[in-house]
Order: structure tokens, then sequence, then C-alpha cells
């Protein structure tokens, strides 16, 4: 059975840090207002099927989770980007929710590390 990975990666946030915790966590706030800003236009393109620039869209937003160390965003973002998944069972905007919650509630518990 496969182990789900964690809400964060700290040892490749810290790497990606370079000794300045605090700045990339500020950087990881602005990545998740700006993907809240985003979610809206990536239902109107689910709505819309206009499913292969939502899965670009959906690329460049697991980019930058791979980048901070949100492990588990990331891998919900690869599922989505499978062709047909999309197409198939749509995207639970519920269930990113979530996740995006729970990724900020990781980077959060890093800030209360730094401080």
């Amino acid at each position: 059975m496969k182990e789900e990975p964690a809400a964060l990666n700290p040892t490749r946030f810290a790497r990606m840090a370079r000794g300045d915790t605090a700045g990339l966590i500020a950087i990881a706030g602005d990545y998740f207002k700006e993907t809240r800003r985003l979610m809206p236009a990536w239902l109107a393109m689910l709505e819309a099927g206009d499913f292969g620039r939502l899965r670009e869209e959906l690329h460049r937003c697991k980019g930058g989770a791979a980048i901070f160390g949100l492990d588990r965003l990331a891998a919900m973002i690869m599922d989505y980007e499978t062709p047909r998944v999309l197409e198939t069972r749509g995207f639970d905007v519920e269930a990113f929710e979530q996740e995006l919650r729970a990724a900020e509630c990781a980077v959060s518990r890093m800030m209360e590390s730094v401080v």
C-alpha cells in the first residue's frame, strides 16, 4: 500500500528557503492567495470544457506546490493533469480547497518554529 505524502515536506521547504524561512513563508502566502484568485477561472474552464487550458493552469499550480514542498497538493494536482481525469471525474473544488488549507496550515506551523 502506497503511503500518502505529507501536506508539507519540511526538508524541501528548508532547502528552498536557503536560510530565509520567513521570506519563503511570505512567498508561499502569495502562492496561496494567487491560487485562490485563479480558482474561479479554473471552474469556468471546466464548465466550458476547456480541459487543455485547465490542465496547463493546474500544471503551473503543481510546479509552485512542488517548489514549496507541498507534496500532497502536488500529488492531487498531478492526478487532475492525467489525460481524461478532468473530463471523466471533473475537478473537486472542495477537496482541492481542503488540501490547499492543509498546506497553508503546514506552512503556518513552519512560521511558528521561526518566530
